[in-house]
């Protein structure tokens, strides 16, 4: 099992490189290939999770569910977020938000919590730590969601309101699920924050 959890991670890593030298080259390509990776790295991120840790994985489902009603409730009213609507290649959607949408809150939560408690014990100082990581790789993307069909602001960026609720959302959520989530994988999280960064980084850099 030990094997197929670390040969998951190293794939996961080949799967971001060649995406984010596909997305430069085949963009029209790649990008319809988004949801599916951001669902791998789900997958692979789950899979490497104590198995033993039920909470973990409750409190991971929990705050994909936060991320789905805080979304839909952000596409519909636009007071979370700024005004904004979700393009059609991150696939299935309900109440106009994409699922895998839902997952990525979880998934960037959840390691940013991770990463950010072995780095203090400290609750609040954690949870700030793991905010401002999430927070800015949301401004990674933000950068690149119009041109990569992701979401579209209706004043062509997204605005400090934008910033600061997923801040505010970011922290909030990981103070709350500290304990569930403390003895996650570490490993595991360091590299998916990792790779998104490097991704969306590089794909900004050369687009």
């Amino acid at each position: 099992m030990e094997r197929i959890k670390i040969s998951g991670l190293y794939f996961l890593i080949l799967v971001y490189v060649s995406g984010a030298i596909g997305f430069v080259m085949k963009p029209n390509f790649f990008m319809p290939l988004t949801p599916y990776s951001l669902l791998l790295t789900s997958v692979v991120f789950l899979l490497n999770q104590p198995l033993k840790e039920k909470k973990f994985y409750i409190a991971f489902c929990i705050i994909s569910l936060i991320g789905f009603m805080v979304e839909a409730v952000g596409v519909k009213t636009g007071y979370l977020f700024g005004a904004y609507y979700y393009g059609n290649i991150l696939g299935i959607k309900l109440m106009n938000v994409p699922l895998i949408i839902a997952v990525n809150w979880a998934l960037l939560i959840s390691s940013g919590s991770i990463v950010a408690q072995r780095i203090t014990d400290k609750k609040y100082y954690s949870a700030f730590i793991c905010a401002t990581v999430v927070t800015g790789i949301d401004f990674i993307m933000e950068q690149l969601a119009g041109k990569l069909d992701f979401w579209y602001f209706s004043g062509g960026k997204a605005g400090v309101q934008n910033y600061l609720a997923w801040f505010f959302i970011s922290f909030c959520t990981s103070l709350l699920f500290s304990n569930a989530l403390k003895n996650g994988n570490y490993k595991a999280s360091i590299i998916v924050l990792t790779l998104q960064i490097l991704f969306f980084g590089t794909i900004y850099t050369l687009i």
